[in-house]
């Protein structure tokens, strides 16, 4: 867990800094491009990564659970490198030519979002560009170089996309450039993603298919196809309320609703950078059943996760009049839905790395099972919420359907397994939360919104920051603040 907590601190530094230039790119985006153009770049995004999680035919899961077998250093891990490359080759011809047979389909089901077909055939390409960086980034995450992804993740493509956007509002491009230019972002990280490998020496075109029939296949194939569509359905939970915005509403509509999901997105970065290295660690403790070793990690993520996220959703909570002060006046639309979405992201951060414990485990399909679940479940709600309250009733939606598919991972986990992520730090924190939220509630509505924002992270720096010190829930943060003699 060493490993872990070291890793996982450098990534969320770097993390955090991409967070700063997303706060930077929610702020100044909204003023320099019309909520209709970040609506297409949604929709695009979101389209192309529904179709980019299925084109490696869940290779990128069979990289993460089967590496601890195929790494070899002297052999360039068996030509991993060219047979990940070969099979989203063939993944990316199949996907993308059923898709494209089915274009018209997907013209006359954004009607209402008229600018997003028009760029149906670059959406194709951007979907395969999309898939080589989520299969190249496990491969990066397998060897455990998980920094640059981090860094070209959360720090270039931002970069890049804010870069865009302001060249764009001073009409130094036009729109049908500002989309190719914004694959282009894309396309580069790819590039220096694979420089980076090329230079750890990770790259070889030559497959072992020896070595590589010696490997469990039938085991292999059923994992990966299952992997798929787990893959898809578990990515469908991300995109799914805002390309049926697209499809009931407008591109407009999708823009401040996405708007309102990254600012709840500053929640899920412990989660994202604690992932990152947790999920390899779970899937080689499992490959030698060290059960313990597994619980541990199930147990120090939630604390983790359920620590920092509590006191971002605080923050954020004290802060949202005064983020909404600062975005255009038909942004006010979507704060009842960052409410709902934040208590989303909350529940999630509580329950841990549940998915990876369930999906690199010998009872993986049972993982797969429950997304389908939950897939299904986001698809009735949105269907019927979305009509009757807009993009309200979506994040709604996305509560519902993520408080489902958590409690189902608890409890089976709890059963099967014997563990559950709890402990008496799970307490204290929610007590803070809730005492904070309380004075909140408390505070005059006539407060400027910048006095509201200053007292509420003030108050909720102090109260985490007790707690911390009083039951030591978070053991590096008192190390900081010993450094600093800030207590003994």
């Amino acid at each position: 867990m060493g490993e872990i907590k070291k890793q996982s601190i450098n990534n969320t530094i770097l993390s955090y800094v991409g967070a700063g230039i997303g706060f930077l790119i929610i702020y100044i985006q909204p003023h320099l491009i019309s909520s209709a153009d970040i609506g297409l770049l949604r929709l695009l995004y979101s389209f192309s990564w529904m179709a980019a999680i299925i084109m490696p035919f869940g290779f990128g899961s069979v990289t993460m659970k089967f590496f601890p077998k195929i790494k070899n250093e002297s052999k360039t891990h068996n030509g991993l490198f060219a047979l990940l490359l070969l099979v989203a080759s063939l993944g990316a011809s199949v996907i993308a030519s059923l898709l494209y047979l089915n274009k018209y389909f997907f013209v006359d089901y954004y009607k209402k979002s008229a600018e997003f077909p028009v760029y149906f055939n670059e959406a194709l390409i951007f979907a395969f560009i999309l898939s080589l960086i989520s299969l190249y980034s496990v491969y990066s995450v397998s060897l455990f170089k998980t920094t640059i992804t981090v860094f070209l993740t959360d720090i270039f493509t931002r970069l890049g996309q804010l870069f865009l956007i302001i060249i764009y509002h001073y009409e130094i491009i036009d729109k049908h450039t500002l989309v190719l230019s914004y694959i282009g972002v894309f396309l580069v990280q790819l590039i220096l993603l694979l420089f980076y490998l090329v230079r750890s020496k990770a790259v070889s075109f030559r497959i072992n298919w020896k070595f590589y029939k010696t490997l469990p296949l039938k085991e292999i194939i059923f994992f990966a196809l299952l992997m798929m569509l787990t893959a898809f359905a578990s990515l469908g939970i991300k995109f799914i309320d805002q390309l049926m915005i697209g499809h009931f509403l407008n591109e407009n509509l999708v823009g401040v609703y996405a708007t309102c999901v990254m600012i709840c997105a500053i929640m899920e970065i412990p989660f994202n950078s604690l992932d990152r290295i947790a999920q390899p660690k779970i899937a080689s403790a499992w490959s030698i059943n060290d059960v313990k070793e597994v619980a541990k990690i199930y147990e120090m993520s939630s604390r983790y996760m359920f620590f920092v996220g509590g006191f971002l959703f605080c923050i954020l909570w004290s802060s949202i009049d005064l983020i909404f002060l600062f975005l255009p006046a038909e942004y006010l639309q979507g704060k009842t839905a960052f409410f709902i979405i934040s208590f989303s992201s909350l529940f999630n951060l509580l329950t841990g790395v549940n998915s990876s414990v369930i999906l690199y485990s010998h009872k993986y399909f049972v993982a797969s099972l429950f997304l389908f679940a939950l897939i299904l479940v986001a698809f009735i709600a949105n269907n019927t919420l979305i009509s009757l309250y807009g993009i309200s009733g979506a994040a709604m939606s996305t509560l519902i359907a993520i408080a489902t598919f958590n409690l189902l991972k608890y409890i089976y986990i709890l059963i099967r397994f014997k563990m559950q992520p709890f402990s008496k730090h799970t307490g204290f924190i929610l007590a803070s939360i809730l005492v904070i939220s309380l004075v909140l509630f408390l505070m005059p509505n006539s407060l400027h919104p910048f006095i509201t924002a200053a007292i509420g992270c003030s108050f909720t720096g102090i109260v985490f920051s007790v707690m911390n010190i009083k039951y030591n829930t978070i053991e590096e943060v008192n190390k900081v603040f010993r450094k600093f003699k800030l207590i003994k």
